[in-house]
């Protein structure tokens, strides 16, 4: 247990009882927090509470120390402004009229952090510690990592990224959503300013808060980032999974453009948003199709699932950036030549289509009419969303195709059935021959001519009533192997991990064995239990012993001549 006098409450630094810290340059006798807690005051006989860190309607989040494991955490506090006020003692005094609404964010301040807790192992959210109660009210203990804002990192790197550097920086955090949502957890906050990068460069999702914060039109006060708000958060709506993929989508479309998506009360106005040609013609087809799909206004129209959103990123690992494409061998004027964007492309096509049904009057009224006369319009530099991912189609029938083996997210995503269809899920079913998650059954036979808005309803294949616990799992870390068993259909709180020391030593804590056993046949409702190596390779050097001192001395020799190197090495 260390002693916390000599702390610095600003960064949790030795001080030595400095009044301005050395380190951080903070200083207590000019800290104003007046609602806040107490510098110093110790919570649960363990977390000495620093001062805040960020604030906002649904209480106080602060830098803390816990005296007990003797490292820097940071402190969750439920306090919802308007609704209650602090005694000396720093208890909470609620307002006798709000004890209802008060006591109900607070079991869902608790259950929020609960179920965070299930996904401990997902290094892209940070862990949460501890959960208790004391004052008349909550806390959260959760794992402190120094770092910087996204909005601040784009700052400093010239106010956008490439999708090259986006790439590895954002595909870890889907897996992180997807086991989120599996969680019942709907963020409702995803923006830069809740996205954390690290000294690691690992980026981070922070900001959790009960839906109430989210929510404009609730009791509480909210906490909305204009640009990265869904429309359905500001009418009061329900949070469900497609209002996270807007909000990743928009920081997503941040980070590679520069700029913030225009925000959704304005776009309800004038929905306006365009993405710009030069922008687009560094950017692979899938990306656009994503983030055009994702950012349908309307919850309806828009991309479901963040794994119906990361199937159109990943289309981008094999389909080239338009301004990459190469023409086959023809001749070409120097207009034919220049080589437009995917976006405009897709513009130019809708542009077409609506004049192509022109003509087509116009031929009929006048049928000696030169068709080859119609001119070509001009590309527009900017295109707007909505034209990317609704495009209109002429036809009044379309044959209904066979939906088995797609995915409930593909379907609604795909830009040839948006017209035609509207999907439901009605049913789900455990299926041996149909994979885990995708259609398995229709109500339109296929073939059907079907009408624009034919309703179809899809039943969902459970997967098979049992599944096999892979082998290949022995050897993956605790975060491979915890997504793995989510999309084989495992409950997150009937997975549990439990170090064991292995007979063997491994770089990493990598998995070495299971219960029920590897290679066992289970239903994915069962618990299971993972093993993960304890036994890490030592340094090297801290494990050699030398049998006398001639050897003793050569080996010192050696690691002198080594280090001297090494040295040299990391200067230059």
């Amino acid at each position: 247990m260390q002693h916390t006098d000599n702390l610095c409450m600003g960064c949790m630094s030795e001080t030595g009882r400095e009044t301005v810290c050395s380190v951080c340059g903070f200083d207590e006798n000019t800290y104003n927090e007046p609602e806040a807690i107490k510098l110093r005051t110790v919570l649960a006989g363990r977390y000495v509470v620093g001062k805040v860190l960020s604030s906002n309607g649904g209480g106080y989040t602060y830098l803390a120390f816990d005296n007990l494991k003797s490292m820097v955490v940071t402190l969750r506090e439920y306090y919802p402004t308007g609704f209650c006020t602090r005694g000396n003692d720093n208890t909470v005094i609620v307002a006798s009229d709000e004890n209802f609404t008060y006591n109900d964010g607070l079991l869902k301040f608790i259950e929020l952090y609960k179920n965070l807790a299930s996904l401990n192992e997902i290094k892209a959210i940070f862990r949460v510690f501890d959960i208790f109660e004391t004052n008349n009210t909550a806390y959260c203990v959760s794992e402190y990592l120094p770092g910087i804002t996204l909005k601040e990192f784009l700052l400093r790197n010239g106010g956008n990224l490439k999708w090259e550097q986006v790439r590895p920086l954002f595909l870890p955090l889907i897996s992180a959503i997807k086991a989120m949502h599996s969680a019942g957890i709907v963020h409702g906050g995803i923006s830069p300013e809740t996205l954390v990068v690290g000294r690691d460069g690992r980026i981070r999702l922070t900001g959790f808060r009960i839906p109430e914060i989210r929510n404009a039109k609730s009791n509480m006060t909210s906490q909305l980032f204009p640009g990265f708000a869904a429309i359905e958060q500001y009418e009061g709506e329900e949070l469900t999974t497609s209002t996270d993929v807007y909000s990743f989508a928009a920081t997503l479309f941040r980070t590679l453009t520069g700029n913030p998506p225009t925000d959704a009360l304005s776009r309800l106005e004038k929905d306006n948003m365009t993405f710009q040609k030069s922008v687009a013609e560094e950017l692979p087809r899938g990306v656009l199709i994503a983030l055009a799909n994702a950012l349908q206004l309307r919850k309806e129209d828009r991309t479901q699932t963040i794994d119906g959103f990361k199937e159109h990123l990943e289309s981008s690992d094999v389909v080239m950036a338009p301004a990459k494409e190469k023409t086959e061998d023809k001749k070409v004027s120097n207009i034919s030549t220049k080589k437009y964007t995917i976006i405009a492309a897709v513009a130019t096509a809708v542009v077409l289509l609506v004049l192509a049904v022109i003509v087509y009057f116009a031929i009929l009224k006048k049928p000696a009419e030169d068709k080859n006369s119609t001119s070509v319009p001009s590309v527009p530099s900017v295109v707007s969303v909505g034209d990317i991912g609704n495009p209109s189609r002429p036809e009044s029938l379309f044959s209904t195709p066979d939906f088995s083996n797609q995915t409930y997210a593909s379907l609604i995503d795909n830009d040839e059935y948006k017209k035609w269809f509207i999907f439901s899920v009605v049913k789900k079913e455990y299926n041996d021959k149909v994979e885990r998650g995708k259609v398995c059954g229709q109500s339109v036979a296929v073939g059907t001519n079907a009408k624009r808005d034919t309703k179809v309803e899809l039943t969902i294949s459970l997967g098979p009533k049992e599944v096999t616990l892979s082998k290949k799992l022995a050897g993956m870390t605790k975060d491979q192997a915890y997504v793995t068993l989510l999309e084989l259909g495992f409950d997150p709180a009937n997975i549990e991990f439990v170090e064991k020391r292995g007979d063997t030593a491994t770089k990493e804590e990598v998995i070495i064995e299971a219960s029920p056993e590897l290679g066992s046949k289970l239903s994915p409702d069962e618990a299971i239990i993972l093993y993960y190596n304890s036994n890490l390779i030592q340094n090297e050097s801290s494990s050699n012993t030398d049998n006398s001192q001639d050897e003793n001395a050569q080996q010192t020799e050696s690691n002198s001549q080594s280090s001297s190197s090494n040295t040299t090495s990391v200067e230059q």
